[in-house]
């Protein structure tokens, strides 16, 4: 069926991808738009549900490059006044090779972009201290080697995924939650063509065309094609708690990153919170099971634990650990304060880190819009709009690098180490913090 302005769309996933992806199909004067998550807008278990997000342009892969600066180019416009933060950022590393390489990389295409001039090396502790004073006490930072990008910084993810939805409504845009609005699987017919998408209330909701923006739920919703592409996995953030005086001092520092250790942001005034995230590949939850009805095959794959059933989780000790080795190099003055708030937050990574926007390879109705990879949050001005053009099948949407299968494995080096550890293997979870 050929898409018109009036066609029924179903968006499934209420988090980045998906409301990217609504208000702008909304803008593109699309009426008939639904979008539907088992959590009221935005979805707390979509990845961008958090106090901050980094924003930046350094990538080693030349796409990537010109899709961050496109976004920064969105991110500056009024609509995100208060929400998006450009306080430059620190990204350093404390010697690996790889890390070194992904960082010369990373410059050489903001070269190539003509966007170079907003970076610096960084050689030495007394250029790091003139960008980010606030870490003159930092242990080691001679040590340290990387880029000062004063075009970057980060944004409040959660303000800002509310700020365009609530948009998205004001054009039209209908949001469904709860059972009513929670994916169980797909109706087909008795020709096995898609049909509708059944929800946990037992209804079945009909469209012309679908987009499956699940996130890291998507390869347990979608097991027979999913499962063996994609690969849920989550990462660990705490905060610790400053006084006044404290978030005064803290003001406005860059995003600081070292690739070993892991990253910070600017305290929050209003929560009196300072995020913080340790470095490690990440962790994944082995408990999905799918076997091939004709083959008889199972295959076991990670599907999410999220902290929104699982609040009493918290995160391993060894997450704690890495955390307060941060804290104890970066600003040892904080080393004595609880982590709070601490848990943990769930991506989808494809083989080889691009994103996954293409037609279901036996649903032409259906599109997929998923495999963050771990760098997608950056992109949620802009990312819809892509969407969109794979939904009407421009090719501006359909890129090569976003295709369905056929991935090889490519190692992300801005995630050090290289076992993904389970998590019903790092236990107790809810340690104390």
């Amino acid at each position: 069926m050929a898409l018109s302005k009036s066609s029924s769309i179903l968006i499934i996933g209420a988090g980045t991808f998906g409301i990217s992806t609504a208000y702008h199909l909304a803008k593109r004067g699309y009426t008939n738009v639904l979008c539907i998550d088992r959590h009221p807008w935005p979805s707390l278990d979509s990845a961008g549900y958090d106090l901050n997000k980094i924003i930046r342009t350094e990538y080693e892969e030349e796409l990537y490059t010109e899709l961050a600066l496109e976004a920064l180019r969105a991110w500056r416009q009024p609509m995100w006044n208060g929400i998006f933060h450009e306080t430059g950022k620190l990204t350093t590393t404390s010697g690996h090779p790889d890390a070194a390489q992904n960082l010369k990389e990373s410059y050489e295409n903001l070269v190539k972009a003509g966007a170079a001039e907003s970076v610096d090396f960084i050689e030495s502790r007394d250029q790091i201290v003139k960008h980010c004073p606030q870490l003159a006490g930092a242990v080691n930072i001679e040590e340290w080697k990387g880029l000062w990008n004063s075009e970057a910084g980060w944004t409040h993810a959660k303000k800002a995924l509310e700020k365009m939805a609530a948009e998205s409504e004001k054009m039209g845009v209908r949001f469904v939650s709860g059972p009513g609005g929670t994916m169980t699987g797909l109706q087909l017919d008795n020709k096995q063509i898609l049909v509708g998408i059944k929800v946990a209330s037992g209804e079945v909701i009909k469209a012309d065309r679908y987009i499956l923006s699940t996130g890291a739920a998507s390869p347990g919703l979608l097991p027979d094609i999913l499962s063996t592409q994609v690969w849920s996995k989550c990462w660990t953030l705490a905060h610790i708690a400053l006084t006044d005086e404290e978030i005064e001092q803290w003001k406005g520092i860059p995003v600081v990153d070292n690739m070993e250790l892991g990253f910070t942001f600017e305290p929050d005034p209003e929560t009196k919170l300072m995020k913080i995230c340790n470095a490690f590949p990440g962790y994944q939850f082995r408990e999905g099971r799918y076997t091939d009805p004709e083959t008889g095959k199972t295959t076991t794959f990670s599907i999410p634990r999220y902290a929104s059933d699982h609040p009493e989780d918290g995160i391993p000790a060894e997450a704690a650990d890495g955390i307060k080795r941060f804290i104890a190099a970066v600003m040892p003055q904080f080393s004595d304060r609880p982590l709070l708030e601490a848990r943990v937050c769930w991506c989808t990574d494809s083989p080889d880190s691009h994103y996954l926007i293409d037609n279901h390879p036996q649903h032409s109705n259906m599109l997929l819009a998923t495999g963050d990879s771990g760098h997608a949050f950056k992109m949620l001005p802009i990312i819809g709009d892509y969407i969109a053009d794979a939904l009407e099948g421009s090719e501006r949407g359909l890129k090569r690098e976003w295709k369905y299968g056929g991935r090889k494995e490519i190692r992300n080096v801005t995630r050090p180490g290289n076992e993904v550890k389970d998590l019903r293997d790092v236990r107790p979870l809810n340690a104390k913090l």
